[in-house]
């Protein structure tokens, strides 16, 4: 893809490169959220709620709710194969971490079952528990997620 044919916004990199160029200054944090992201990547739910606190919250911008991490684990199982054609391919661009929490600019792109293409930018803000991820802010582009999953006025 050529620098004409990405979406403008801040500089990402696939989770799996960034995966692979972690060194040792990295953060216990951040080598937590980028493990998770790659294990979403690659379709692994189960390794990726592993890395989670179960009951921990996982609140959702679009929705204005908070669910625990296991419904979190289970909507994205629910989607793939049903909207999605295959599990989110996720970037990550800029991620700070202090004390137990960790803040990622992230981007998904998936294809969808009816057609196209579903992309979105995120801020997450995640608190760690110990060597998992307690509480989980989801704040993605309301206006493109509901572009894509909202049914059109007087539907539904």
């Amino acid at each position: 893809m050529s620098m004409m044919d990405q979406p403008s916004g801040p500089p990402m990199r696939p989770v799996a490169e960034i995966h692979g160029a972690l060194d040792a200054t990295a953060g216990s944090g951040t080598r937590l959220i980028v493990a998770w992201f790659l294990a979403l990547s690659e379709g692994r739910v189960d390794d990726a709620l592993s890395l989670m606190v179960p009951d921990g919250p996982y609140f959702l911008l679009r929705q204005r709710k908070t669910i625990t991490n296991t419904e979190f684990a289970g909507i994205i199982r629910g989607l793939v194969g049903t909207t999605f054609l295959k599990p989110i391919n996720w970037s990550l661009g800029a991620m700070t971490e202090q004390g137990d929490r960790v803040a990622a600019i992230a981007g998904s792109r998936v294809p969808l079952a009816s057609g196209g293409q579903y992309e979105n930018l995120y801020h997450f803000l995640f608190r760690m528990q110990g060597s998992r991820i307690f509480e989980v802010l989801e704040f993605g582009d309301t206006f493109r997620s509901a572009q894509t999953f909202a049914s059109p006025p007087g539907q539904g």
